[in-house]
């Protein structure tokens, strides 16, 4: 038994991929352990990483839905990636030194080139009126040519360069000054942070517990873990964000009560580890936690409380995200092309995401929101 099991923990403990290395992360979307970013973006789990990229790139497409400087921007980025793929296939042609092979590949050039100039109407008309909202018409105006060029960038890696850095909006602390200028504004001031859903304060807040204070603090960790993990786009997949949240969440999703803050964070880690899809080394933990920190500690003394009040705002903005999502996913039509071949893997079986308990999840928040706003009257800049 001893020896079965030993055998069996330094096998668990090898990546699964080069079979040599130990394994130091683990995949969110299929569960593998790997050694380094060379295995995660090997042939062996290309299916896996490619749909991760491609739902980054995704995101970013669909956040740029009502902003036309945004949409310039992508296309822009789209159009660069086409020609330098044109510019590398005619390095390449120049630098073959094989007579027969140069034939073949200018041959290739040349009539890509024709398809462009003649037959295919350039990348910035054909998304002029597509819905970037939706992944399958962006999909579905590609050529084939630049569908692989897509894939190609995800495989190697190289989507990554193209992707905006994110900033989380809980850095945002404004540095105090010796000597300020009046007429000068502050850090935090110059940024535009996250608005807040105006709540009454609730009278029933009278007769609030005193856990509610613990209860709030394992709301907030759980929305930190989810903001990292969507690299901040998190509104721009609700349901699958709501699910995570809510498997993060036992105040929410079980109504669990916390008698000190310790154990309303453990709650979340424990919830992390024992998720198997979800990313959960040492780093990925470090990083929620020090999120989560910033946020309950707020920006400075006298706003104290006003982080708090912004995740809040931004997990209902989310779950209300979530509810208007599944009344429309109901009446969906047309080409499934992209969905299909990228499909998200994640568990909502245990999830319920029915339009009335996501209502009970939204009015808990504004209880939350009420509190948080009761006890400090000045959050609000």
């Amino acid at each position: 038994m001893d020896i079965q099991a030993t055998s069996s923990t330094n096998i668990d403990s090898v990546c699964k991929f080069c079979n040599t290395r130990p394994r130091a992360y683990t995949c969110p979307r299929c569960g593998l352990g790997y050694c380094s970013s060379d295995c995660y973006k090997s042939e062996a789990h290309s299916e896996c990483s490619e749909s991760f990229y491609k739902q980054c790139v995704l995101d970013e497409l669909k956040s740029q839905e009502s902003d036309p400087e945004g949409r310039q921007k992508m296309i822009e980025i789209l159009k660069r990636v086409h020609e330098q793929d044109l510019e590398n296939m005619e390095a390449l042609v120049e630098s073959d030194e094989m007579d027969d092979e140069e034939e073949t590949i200018e041959e290739s050039v040349e009539e890509l080139d024709s398809d462009d100039d003649e037959t295919v109407p350039n990348l910035e008309r054909r998304l002029q009126n597509i819905n970037l909202d939706n992944a399958d018409e962006v999909w579905s105006a590609l050529t084939d040519a630049e569908k692989q060029e897509f894939e190609a960038l995800i495989k190697n890696g190289d989507i990554e360069k193209f992707l905006p850095q994110w900033v989380p909006w809980w850095t945002y602390h404004s540095k105090k000054k010796l000597v300020e200028d009046l007429d000068e504004k502050s850090d935090e001031q110059r940024i535009e942070l996250p608005s807040l859903i105006d709540v009454p304060i609730f009278n029933e807040l009278q007769k609030a517990s005193p856990n509610v204070e613990f209860n709030v603090i394992n709301v907030i960790y759980a929305y930190a873990y989810v903001a990292n993990y969507y690299n901040g786009d998190y509104l721009n997949c609700p349901v699958e964000a709501t699910v995570v949240f809510l498997d993060l969440c036992d105040n929410m999703k079980l109504n669990k009560i916390y008698e000190n803050p310790e154990s309303a964070i453990n709650s979340v880690i424990h919830r992390v580890i024992n998720c198997n899809w979800l990313p959960q080394d040492e780093q990925t933990l470090s990083a929620f936690k020090e999120a989560g920190n910033t946020i309950i500690q707020g920006s400075d003394k006298k706003n104290k409380y006003l982080y708090t009040a912004i995740a809040l705002s931004q997990l209902h903005r989310l779950l209300t995200a979530a509810k208007d999502e599944i009344l429309k996913s109901k009446n969906k039509i047309g080409s499934k092309e992209f969905s299909t071949k990228f499909a998200q893997r994640y568990n909502a079986d245990n999830i319920n995401l029915s339009k009335k308990i996501l209502l009970l999840y939204c009015k808990k928040l504004e209880y939350y929101l009420s509190w948080t706003k009761s006890h400090h009257i000045n959050m609000y800049t």
